[in-house]
């Protein structure tokens, strides 16, 4: 288990009844930014952040579905092997700003 504070920019939550099989699911994603490492070299340029995305069971993302984004987080996650690959998934989702009203 890992615990980081990272900015969190959306989520999103699927669910459904598969076509095909008639089997429910429920899939949930989070999109947090990551900052970028500095450049490697004197001539090269790395600023700002990139997008990350987790995935993450529908009733943590349920938990936190009345914030307005973005906002900081402390995001714990863990890592799982699936099908023989490493996989982060997300397990939790912490707030730990006050959340600021939109007009």
């Amino acid at each position: 288990m890992s615990i980081d504070r990272k900015q969190v920019c959306g989520f999103e939550i699927s669910e459904g009844v598969s076509k095909k099989s008639g089997t429910a699911y429920s899939i949930g994603t989070l999109h947090t930014l990551t900052k970028l490492a500095p450049p490697m070299g004197t001539d090269n340029i790395a600023t700002g952040h990139m997008g990350d995305q987790y995935r993450v069971d529908a009733e943590v993302l349920r938990r936190i579905a009345h914030l307005p984004t973005p906002f900081m987080a402390d995001v714990v996650t863990e890592d799982l092997m699936r099908f023989g690959k490493r996989e982060t998934i997300v397990t939790d989702v912490r707030p730990v700003e006050a959340v600021k009203k939109t007009a």
